[in-house]
């Protein structure tokens, strides 16, 4: 660490500080993902490509010291070489409570381990690449760029050819964005934007995707609380697949492309309308997006953790067709970009504040985010819940450009949200996509789920 210089962390980084410093459980700070492929893999090669990626990206080799109880971090010039265990399973079972176990127990970053990779035959006969990192290091955006960079060096190495250009350094994107971070100007002029959006706009409710049946929303109701306890202490998740078929996510990607506006958008808006449609049309929401925060060419070829959260004030004029209000979220989104460099825990707290409300309770109704992933036919890309979660709902969004459907992983609340109730949400879902391409021009409150 001597002559190493020491960076304080970014905002993103910061939240994910936040959430291991006030819960009990500190998996939340895991992410774990694999990627399966159908073809033979060279384990020792791609072992020797492994150590390569860790040269090649700083993030991989950043560490964490304390400075008067402040978490800061540095990067290493040079770590260890790996040796990455290989695992084969004959059984489903055995390969899922292997996966189960790696995801459960928190990664000690602390002491240095800031990721951990793991090679698996699988019972399946296929060949698994298992990445549990630190969410402090990399984000999802991030491990996608591992991912790339690890199978695009051992396809060079395979082959005798030029190695690709290497991911872009996490340390040049921190010197850059840590000045914004104290930049008063800055800060008071996304202060003064989001205070005007909240203090101009009434309470929102939450609206979970169990609806509004749920016994433990009903019980806040009936004090006439808008917003949902949040289980900081006791918060078991549990994960869910599901998929929109290729069929209909043509449709979508086809709509989308024929109005000019981003699958994003155009996703998440849906997901607003329909889990208000499901709570007996609740009209203004609070739903939270995490934002790639990665606009030109240098961080979008950057690991690191750069995602951002904002909760997008969402409101729904059943009177209106779809296209009027989605139009109208999207004029609000172009204004909402401008201002992401606004810290998580300081929206927590003017949220509060403006509507009085307690820090222990969320009016989040869901938390999303959409993942595009270009891999080719022989990739399957998975993701992991480590079971444990702030928030009611975390929805995540895979659109596999190889396979042209689009993979949604909900983590809910065991407290809250049973799988049958992600079953039927999500079931209601795909319709209201379909209805709402059918007859964009439908009113809201007619269109049928």
């Amino acid at each position: 660490m001597k002559n190493l210089k020491l960076y304080e962390l970014n905002s993103s980084q910061e939240v994910v500080m936040l959430q291991c410093k006030y819960t009990l459980f500190k998996k939340v700070v895991n992410i774990v993902t694999s990627i399966s492929y159908k073809k033979e893999l060279d384990f020792e090669l791609l072992n020797k490509a492994y150590n390569l990626v860790v040269e090649r990206n700083d993030s991989l080799r950043i560490r964490f010291t304390k400075v008067k109880g402040k978490m800061m971090q540095y990067f290493l010039n040079k770590v260890e070489e790996t040796k990455v265990p290989v695992y084969s399973f004959n059984t489903k079972e055995e390969q899922e409570k292997f996966i189960k176990k790696i995801t459960k127990r928190a990664i000690k970053y602390k002491k240095g381990v800031v990721i951990e990779p793991y090679f698996v035959h699988t019972y399946d006969n296929k060949n698994m690449v298992v990445l549990k990192v630190c969410h402090l290091v990399l984000d999802i955006y991030g491990i996608n760029v591992v991912f790339k960079d690890l199978f695009g060096v051992y396809e060079a190495l395979k082959n005798g050819t030029e190695l690709p250009n290497p991911p872009t350094s996490f340390e040049e994107s921190l010197q850059k964005e840590l000045p914004r971070k104290h930049n008063q100007e800055v800060h008071d002029r996304n202060y003064e934007f989001f205070k005007n959006v909240l203090e101009s706009n009434e309470e929102p409710y939450y609206a979970g995707i169990h609806g509004p049946k749920n016994p433990i929303w009903q019980k806040q109701l009936s004090k006439n609380k808008r917003a949902m306890k949040m289980f900081f202490i006791n918060c078991d998740t549990e994960g869910t697949r599901c998929s929109i078929a290729p069929e209909v996510t043509a449709k979508v990607m086809d709509y989308c492309k024929n109005i000019g506006q981003s699958p994003a958008n155009f996703l998440f808006y849906a997901l607003s309308v329909c889990t208000g449609k499901l709570n007996n049309n609740t009209e203004k929401m609070l739903p939270l997006e995490l934002y790639n925060c990665r606009t030109n060419y240098h961080d979008k070829n950057c690991a690191g953790t750069k995602v951002q959260s904002l909760g997008c004030y969402t409101k729904i004029d059943y009177q209106k067709s779809f296209i009027e209000n989605f139009e109208d979220f999207c004029n609000n989104q172009k204004r909402l970009y401008r201002y992401i460099g606004f810290a998580d825990t300081e929206y927590e707290q003017l949220l509060h504040k403006t509507y009085k409300s307690s820090m222990l309770e969320t009016y989040y109704s869901i938390t999303y985010s959409f993942i595009p992933f270009e891999y080719n036919d022989d990739f399957y890309y998975d993701m992991y819940t480590n079971g444990k979660g702030a928030l009611p709902a975390y929805i995540a969004q895979l659109y596999n450009i190889a396979t042209g459907e689009i993979i949604m992983a909900y983590d809910c609340h065991i407290k809250t949200t049973s799988k049958e109730d992600v079953f039927s949400f999500h079931k209601k879902y795909v319709n209201l996509l379909l209805n709402i391409i059918e007859n964009p021009n439908e009113l809201v409150g007619n269109i049928k789920m």
